[in-house]
């Protein structure tokens, strides 16, 4: 009997506990073009600046609107209109770094990786990455959905969302890669400059941007996950050709 109220007491812990997990701040609103709302428990509210962002939450944007997170491993995400987004999964803390997954539903994102093991998952395929500036749509062409990925710094990962569907594709700064559902992974190609200047400025906001303060250890995500030992990577310009600034204060042109 003293077995079962123990084990009992250690369910009840850990449920508690990742429930604690699930409140904490993970991020923020850094700025709002036009409306966007977040989808929490079940509840939509309307977004505004400066508004924390928890794990599980969806950010939607609507027609002519745009709006630019910051998460406390410093990872920037700018989502153009008609776009929607879900944090999937995050742990971040400063000495064993972490992971964080999101899932881009619809639209495009433009992604400026921090200190994270970064995924970003879409309907037909997944692109992993660390310390590297990712463009990504996703859409439908002729019924099909699709995604798009566009590698401006560093090195991408990208895999099928099928689990039928083997084998990965590297992308390297200026390649892109459309992936259709259903169909193997295609070969990455150059990015046109049109497209990569297409994606950009529809993924694009005037801000200045300072980092949060960051608790010593936030976690948040499924149990039992143990990120790997962090690598050190020094700060990455936030824009192509941008010369690097002190992680502190970032700056966008």
């Amino acid at each position: 009997m003293n077995k079962i109220i123990f084990l009992l007491i250690i369910i009840f812990i850990f449920a508690f506990t990742g429930a604690a997990n699930a409140e904490e701040n993970i991020g923020k609103v850094l700025a709002l073009k036009g409306k966007a709302v977040v989808e929490r428990d079940k509840k939509k509210l309307t977004a505004r600046k400066n508004q924390n962002l928890l794990l599980k939450d969806a950010v939607s944007t609507m027609k002519a609107s745009r709006t630019k997170m910051r998460f406390i491993d410093d990872s920037i995400l700018t989502l153009g209109e008609n776009s929607t987004v879900a944090i999937k999964e995050y742990f971040y803390s400063k000495e064993k770094g972490g992971k964080s997954i999101f899932n881009l539903l619809d639209g495009k994102m433009r992604s400026v990786v921090g200190k994270t093991k970064f995924e970003i998952h879409t309907p037909t395929a997944v692109a992993a990455a660390r310390g590297t500036v990712i463009l990504s749509e996703v859409g439908r062409l002729a019924g099909r959905l699709f995604a798009i990925f566009i590698c401006i710094e560093g090195e991408v990962i990208v895999t099928s969302a099928d689990p039928g569907i083997l084998g990965s594709k590297l992308l390297k700064a200026g390649m892109m890669i459309t992936v259709f559902e259903k169909e193997p992974l295609p070969e990455p190609t150059k990015a046109p400059p049109a497209e990569i200047d297409k994606l950009k400025k529809e993924t694009e906001m005037d801000h200045y941007e300072f980092s949060m303060t960051r608790p010593k250890i936030r976690k948040a995500g499924s149990k039992g996950f143990e990120p790997s030992k962090v690598i050190g990577i020094p700060p990455i310009a936030q824009q192509p050709g941008a010369r690097a600034t002190p992680i502190y204060i970032i700056m966008y042109f």
